[in-house]
């Protein structure tokens, strides 16, 4: 069996938005971007709720940018495999798909 991590960009104070809804306080430096990038290479799945999914989607033309840092990971997440849980997208993009199962069933799969 694969192992499964769980990772989570938060605040210190455990947020992971600030009280607007946005997320732009977890925007990293060149380093930090670095460190995600080589990170993400471990990994062939993503899981996602709608949201986070939706939020995400942007990486999907981001190797179209001009930072190097950028397209580097645009590369290597569309490269993985997405999971989409949903119960009102009726359809999701790229190496993505929507979630048929519940989630322990679909994780074992």
């Amino acid at each position: 069996m694969r192992d499964i991590v769980y990772s989570f960009q938060v605040s210190l104070d455990g947020y992971i938005e600030d009280a607007s809804g946005s997320i732009a306080f977890a925007s990293p430096d060149a380093e930090l971007h670095q460190y995600f990038n080589d990170y993400e290479k471990a990994f062939d799945t993503h899981v996602y709720g709608r949201r986070l999914y939706e939020m995400m989607h942007y990486w999907e033309t981001a190797d179209q940018e001009d930072e190097p840092i950028i397209i580097e990971y645009a590369k290597t997440w569309q490269a993985l495999e997405k999971v989409v849980f949903s119960q009102t997208l009726t359809a999701v993009e790229g190496n993505a798909r929507l979630a048929t199962r519940p989630l322990a069933e679909e994780l074992a799969a």
